[in-house]
Parts: structure tokens; C-alpha cells; sequence
């Protein structure tokens, strides 16, 4: 969930994480910078709730991280291209990433 009392917060990461701290929003654009646009991949790639994936897809068009445009001219299927506004968001995106897999490994089950 995002906590819209941090997007006022004097800490510009704080106003950050306000906007895109949620887990699933940072997954869905990290999907989005690498190239996987399209819903059903998104869908898949993640492994995520349809109703999930909505919302975040829907959130990050509405902050400007995310255009929105038709496949093609008449389709009712869309894509979810990053804007010039989300692309300085790559490389922290790759850092954490790299940081997870050093840092963070998978838990075996007991």
C-alpha cells in the first residue's frame, strides 16, 4: 500500500517511497524498464493477482512513470512504456536488484 502521508515528507525518499514504495509497483516498472510491456507477460513474469497488477499498472499511468498506448491503431489490447520520467529509475532498480541477490537469499523450505 502506499502511504500518501509520505508524499509531503520533508525527506525526498521518503516522498518517493510514497509514490512507488509499494512492492508491486517497483516490480511492475522494473518489468516494464526491462522490457516487458504488455499485460499478460506482466502477468506471468510476476506472478502476481490480475486485480494487483491492475491497480499498480493503473497507478504508475497516473504519476507519469508509465504511458499507456494501444498495441495497435485498433486494438483493445495496451502496452506500458516508460516515460522519460521513470527511466532515471534503471540503475537503482539494477542496485537493489544486485543487492537482493547477495543479500537476500531464497529461504529454504524446513
Amino acid at each position: 500500500m502506499i502511504r500518501s502521508n509520505l508524499r509531503n515528507h520533508s525527506s525526498p525518499l521518503a516522498r518517493a517511497m510514497g509514490q512507488i514504495g509499494d512492492g508491486w509497483m517497483l516490480l511492475t516498472l522494473s518489468a516494464s524498464l526491462n522490457g516487458v510491456t504488455r499485460f499478460e507477460e506482466m502477468l506471468s513474469q510476476l506472478g502476481v493477482a490480475r486485480n494487483i497488477l491492475s491497480d499498480r499498472l493503473r497507478r504508475l499511468v497516473e504519476i507519469g512513470l508509465l504511458e499507456k498506448r494501444p498495441i495497435s491503431p485498433n486494438s483493445k489490447r495496451h502496452e506500458y512504456i516508460p516515460t522519460e520520467r521513470a527511466k532515471p529509475l534503471v540503475e537503482p532498480l539494477r542496485l537493489l536488484h544486485a543487492w537482493g541477490e547477495r543479500e537476500c537469499p531464497v529461504e529454504k523450505d524446513s
